[in-house]
């Protein structure tokens, strides 16, 4: 009896050692189908960022920037990059009230005058210190725009741009015009008498306040004296006379409807693609930079575009015409995340996609190989590539330092505009203005 029941428990115990053995084996099979696999995404080994990156432009522009910021969120989706974008009216007033306040973006466009100025106030980070690639950009274009006359880079072109003259040539051949050819600012005067006795519903150029002002007052102090107007030893370089020189032509452009009054064109802002009389091919040519005559030309698909040569004065001592960029790009220097904000900007100028997305939409890309990327995908404007090479064939001095602060660049606006408007003489523009500009230079 007792063997038996020994044989009993030992059957017992084998049922019961089997059935755990297998409840464990079901139990790491279970385990083995249900947890993941323990793997580290790119997001749980960083912290979430959020970036704010400011820029204007137009719909083109925007859409093509909000696209390339999706591509990096999915490559790095730890960031974020809040857009704010605008037109660029008002743009400039409001970055700096945000500069002054401290409440500036991370990433932010910037006016090319406006980069001189917020680099000697201290509000841009050295680029240089972080980790990104310029090598795809030429050194010496880096050095002329971005180091502001230090030793690092504070600031990156975004394109490779300059004025430019787009010309409606279907108009000009009609009325007998060549911009093809070598010019003074006086023939401007007498091709302005031609289109008036043409038909006096026309005029010879369009532009706005800014780019007209920029076009001949600044482009009139480099060629008459081989430097900015305000010299980088931050002396006044224009005289009274010279200043009232320039005025005086303005006077002449707006009296002779050579220009088309600045009245209507003010109603415009800087988006002279949306001026009707444009679209309807009433102008023979208009004053920008080579980033906008794509838009331009856009506007009116009916007519044939070229780009124009520049005038220059008959005893110039400087072309005058500054080839540079059309925008510069940046991180305030109080951002949080340098360090993601550069990631972004690396990705912005080297990546593949992000180049061929973003196109030209401002002007030509500052590198060889957004270029080479650009024109193999058909988006490299021959036009905007025309205009640009036109403006490569000019050389002059930089405006960069106090010529083109704001505080200076209002005065000019204001000299020009009073002028244009028949508010005051030529001579008292000038006069008003040197002294304007001397007593900003006293206190800087």
């Amino acid at each position: 009896m007792k063997k038996m029941i020994t044989m009993l428990l030992v059957i017992v115990m084998m049922i019961s050692l089997a059935g755990c053995g297998n409840a464990g084996t079901d139990q790491k099979a279970s385990a083995e189908k249900t947890v993941p696999e323990t793997t580290t995404s790119k997001t749980e080994e960083n912290e979430p960022v959020t970036l704010r990156f400011s820029w204007w432009g137009g719909d083109a522009r925007h859409e093509a920037t909000l696209a390339v910021i999706d591509q990096f969120q999915k490559q790095y989706p730890w960031i974020t990059i809040d857009a704010e974008y605008s037109a660029q009216d008002g743009y400039n007033d409001k970055l700096m009230t945000q500069l002054a306040s401290g409440t500036a973006p991370d990433i932010m466009q910037i006016e090319t005058g406006a980069g001189p100025e917020y680099f000697g106030q201290g509000q841009l980070y050295n680029l240089s210190e972080l980790d990104i690639d310029f090598s795809n950009f030429d050194e010496g274009f880096l050095i002329n725009n971005g180091h502001f006359g230090s030793d690092s880079q504070y600031a990156i072109p975004m394109g490779k741009a300059g004025s430019a003259i787009i010309v409606n040539q279907d108009l000009a051949d009609k009325i007998g015009i060549d911009f093809t050819t070598e010019y003074d600012w006086n023939e401007l005067l007498e091709w302005g008498k031609k289109v008036q006795a043409y038909d006096p519903s026309l005029y010879l150029i369009s532009g706005n306040l800014d780019f007209m002002m920029a076009f001949i007052m600044r482009t009139w102090g480099r060629q008459m004296n081989g430097q900015p107007i305000i010299g980088p030893d931050s002396k006044l370089v224009m005289t009274e006379e010279q200043f009232e020189k320039v005025l005086t032509f303005v006077k002449d452009l707006y009296e002779t409807k050579t220009a088309v009054p600045l009245s209507y064109m003010a109603s415009y802002g800087t988006s002279n693609q949306d001026d009707p009389n444009w679209i309807a091919g009433k102008y023979v040519c208009n004053v920008g930079y080579t980033s906008s005559v794509e838009v331009m030309a856009a506007a009116n698909p009916n007519a044939k575009y070229i780009a124009g040569n520049m005038p220059i004065l008959t005893d110039a001592l400087s072309d005058g015409w500054v080839n540079d960029c059309p925008q510069y790009v940046g991180i305030y220097a109080k951002s949080k995340h340098p360090k993601e904000a550069a990631m972004f900007l690396d990705f912005f100028f080297n990546n593949d996609e992000a180049i061929k997305t973003l196109g030209t939409v401002r002007s030509v890309p500052p590198t060889a190989k957004a270029q080479e990327i650009t024109e193999a995908a058909g988006s490299l404007n021959p036009l905007t590539k025309m205009a640009v090479d036109v403006s490569q064939k000019y050389n002059g001095v930089s405006d960069s330092g106090k010529t083109t602060s704001a505080e200076v660049t209002a005065i000019l606006k204001d000299a020009y505009e009073t002028v244009a408007y028949g508010v005051k003489t030529p001579a008292e523009a000038a006069k008003e203005a040197v002294s304007l500009i001397n007593d900003y230079l006293a206190v800087q």
